[in-house]
Parts: structure tokens; sequence; C-alpha cells
């Protein structure tokens, strides 16, 4: 048993996200991706891997590939490449 229950505690309301309005996220970031320079978006992303692979800074190399219009997830897979996921172990 919690000793710190509440008695009246309201519940969280849970955000629901429109399918329409993810629709069009979606859309906008294949634009995004289809009119961007995909050569300097790839080279970004290059420089960023061999970066994150040695001791440099990575925020100069983060900027470069979000001037190139690469997505947060372009950017994230790319230092997964090298980092991999971290997961905490549980201590029991």
């Amino acid at each position: 048993m919690n000793e710190f229950t509440v008695e009246d505690e309201e519940p969280i309301e849970i955000l629901r996200i429109d399918p329409k309005l993810e629709g069009e996220q979606v859309a906008r970031v294949q634009e995004v991706r289809r009119k961007r320079d995909q050569a300097r978006c790839s080279k970004s992303l290059s420089d960023l891997r061999k970066a994150a692979a040695g001791t440099d800074n990575l925020m100069p190399y983060i900027l470069e590939a979000v001037r190139a219009y690469a997505t947060e997830g372009e950017i994230m897979n790319t230092l997964i490449e090298v980092f991999g996921i971290y997961t905490e172990k549980a201590v029991i």
C-alpha cells in the first residue's frame, strides 16, 4: 500500500493527435525531403558520422545537418549507428 496516496486526484488528460494533422505533418516532411539538396544533406550526415566516431565536437556537424534540412530522425539514426542506444540496467 502506498503511504502517500491522494484521495481526490484528477485524471490526467491524454493528448490525442488528430489523424488528419498527423497526415499533414507527414506530407510536410516529405515535401522538405523532396526539395532539399540531397547531396548536401547526405554529406552533412556522413560528416556527422565521422565526427561521432572520433573526438570532435558534434554541435557544428549537427547544426550543418540541420541547415541541410536533415530531419531529426535522420540525425538521431546517424548518431545511433555510432553510439548505439543506451539502456539503463535495472539494479535491484
